[in-house]
């Protein structure tokens, strides 16, 4: 089997093996995950080449990143600056993982993943200092509706700093900006529990993620052409809904007659 090199391995002194040359010299660190003592640089280590670790071979508690959702499809997580996953259960086939959002998620085992946290940890601290800065990232200005003319938005006109003339705060196309209801998937199944009934949910969530008590429901989830029903089981817990309804081109929904554009 070939070898590579590694330029530089940080490791404690006492774990360096005998027999091999390279340069020593001292080094500490300040980052997160190193140790906090001083540690020993070495150069010209040879590590043998093998095949990438997948979850099966990492240790609970393992920091990792760029971590694969479909077997062979290439690191889909935990690949922004400073993100990092760690891996806290393996039960059967599967892998739990706490995300960087703290959403816990199953994978399977056989992903792959990368050991250790993407760098540039600090790119949310850094400071843009003006505004030309933040438009190169795509970062506008956000005109206020009260302060917009009748003809754009339902919250202008009026003379100097007049309310809004609504019971309620809407979006520019009339809709209500706050208070809307967004938990009808999980109140139907709250219901159904309650009940202790079984029957199809129809809904059109292709986000929500999929949680202990929808296990033994059937959920009809819309592919961008018509309702799949899916039975849900505890394999598929911390899934998105989408992954088991796949689409290559998704259509938008079509609004209803009554909720036309204005």
């Amino acid at each position: 089997m070939d070898s590579i090199v590694v330029v530089k391995v940080v490791m404690p002194e006492e774990s360096l093996p005998h027999g091999i040359e390279g340069e020593i010299s001292s080094y500490t660190s300040r980052k997160p995950y190193a140790l906090e003592e001083a540690c020993t640089v070495w150069e010209g280590v040879f590590i043998d080449k093998k095949e990438e670790s997948t979850s099966t071979d990492m240790p609970l508690g393992t920091a990792i990143h760029n971590i694969e959702i479909t077997l062979g499809k290439g690191g889909q997580l935990a690949r922004a600056a400073g993100a990092v996953a760690k891996l806290i259960a393996k039960e059967g086939k599967s892998a739990t993982l706490r995300l960087p959002s703290g959403e816990v998620r199953l994978i399977s085992k056989n992903c792959l993943a990368t050991v250790g946290q993407v760098g540039n940890v600090g790119v949310n601290q850094k400071s843009l200092g003006r505004a030309g800065s933040k438009c190169w990232l795509g970062k506008r200005p956000v005109v206020r509706g009260v302060v917009m003319n009748p003809v754009d938005h339902p919250h202008g006109g009026g003379e100097g700093r007049a309310p809004i003339g609504r019971k309620k705060p809407t979006t520019p196309w009339g809709y209500p900006a706050l208070g809307r209801r967004t938990n009808h998937l999980s109140a139907k199944i709250e219901k159904l529990n309650t009940r202790e009934e079984k029957e199809i949910i129809v809904t059109w969530s292709r986000a929500s993620t999929i949680i202990p008590t929808m296990i033994g429901h059937t959920i009809a989830i819309h592919n961008g052409k018509e309702h799949l029903p899916i039975y849900i089981t505890d394999r598929m817990v911390g899934h998105k809904l989408g992954e088991f309804a796949p689409t290559l081109s998704f259509t938008r929904h079509a609004r209803n007659d009554n909720k036309s554009r204005r």
